[in-house]
């Protein structure tokens, strides 16, 4: 009799847990607000034509996000530790899953022509006001300037496999471009025209394996990309003339709704 009851137990046991399983919803895939070809946005799962494709590794030229513990900075103690000013820097790996809108803009943009009334600059210091305003959400932005010359450079494989390689061909992090100092103080320069505190100014080689990844081509000066936990919201590739207050408005506004999450039926 007691055997019989503790199989009846073990029994209404089994069909309990695995009615409980039977109703626990099934994992969903991580999704992103992705803007459709209708201009509405919905919630869609990671494919590989929207996962951000690369890191992007770059010299920061001017990033005033950390300011210095002394003012002016007599040296690096003085500064704060974040502050990655004239290092090289990888600004997709620090945002992670963050919200963030990234500029890219080619090299053969005149800086010391663009104004601080012109879209290019209307665009990042647009961009420099949302952030504060959507601190909590940890929204970022960079601008990345495509000026540099860009080179390889020979790896050795550790262990290599017999019949394999023993070296592979990476980009140069930092090129060997005569011209760096004098490309980083336009950019320098342009920063401080368009004022942004939040947004780093960063400098590029014009061609990379990131560029490639990117799809950055060179038909068009200037690149937006929208993305949202590795994820490509939108994008955006224009010439100088196209970045009518219109259009500003409309990244901004898409910038916003991204945040927010909204789900539109399509």
């Amino acid at each position: 009799m007691i055997v019989r009851r503790a199989l009846a137990v073990v029994s209404l046991l089994a069909v309990a847990g695995f009615a409980a399983r039977a109703q626990e919803p099934e994992p969903q895939p991580s999704l992103a607000p992705v803007v459709t070809a209708a201009g509405r946005t919905v919630l869609r799962a990671a494919t590989n034509s929207n996962v951000v494709p690369a890191t992007f590794r770059a010299q920061l030229v001017v990033d005033n996000r950390f300011p210095p513990k002394v003012k002016p900075p007599k040296d690096d103690d003085d500064r704060d530790p974040r502050d990655r000013t004239g290092k090289i820097h990888c600004l997709v790996c620090e945002h992670g899953l963050s919200p963030v809108v990234a500029v890219f803009v080619r090299g053969n943009v005149a800086l010391d022509k663009v104004q601080v009334t012109d879209g290019l600059s209307k665009l990042i210091k647009g961009t420099d006001t949302l952030i504060p305003k959507y601190r909590s959400d940890k929204l970022a932005g960079f601008a990345m300037f495509l000026k540099l010359e860009g080179g390889k450079k020979a790896v050795p494989v550790k262990d290599p496999v017999p019949g394999g390689p023993e070296n592979i061909e990476v980009d140069l992090e930092y090129p060997h471009d005569e011209m760096r100092d004098a490309k980083a103080a336009e950019v320098k320069n342009y920063a401080g025209v368009v004022g942004a505190e939040n947004v780093p100014f960063g400098l590029h080689p014009d061609k990379s394996v990131s560029i490639t990844a990117f799809g950055i081509g060179d038909a068009t000066p200037v690149t937006v990309i929208l993305y949202n936990r590795l994820r490509t919201v939108q994008r955006w590739e224009l010439k100088l003339d196209e970045l009518t207050d219109e259009k500003v408005a409309e990244v901004l506004a898409a910038t916003e709704e991204m945040i927010r999450g909204k789900k539109l039926v399509p």
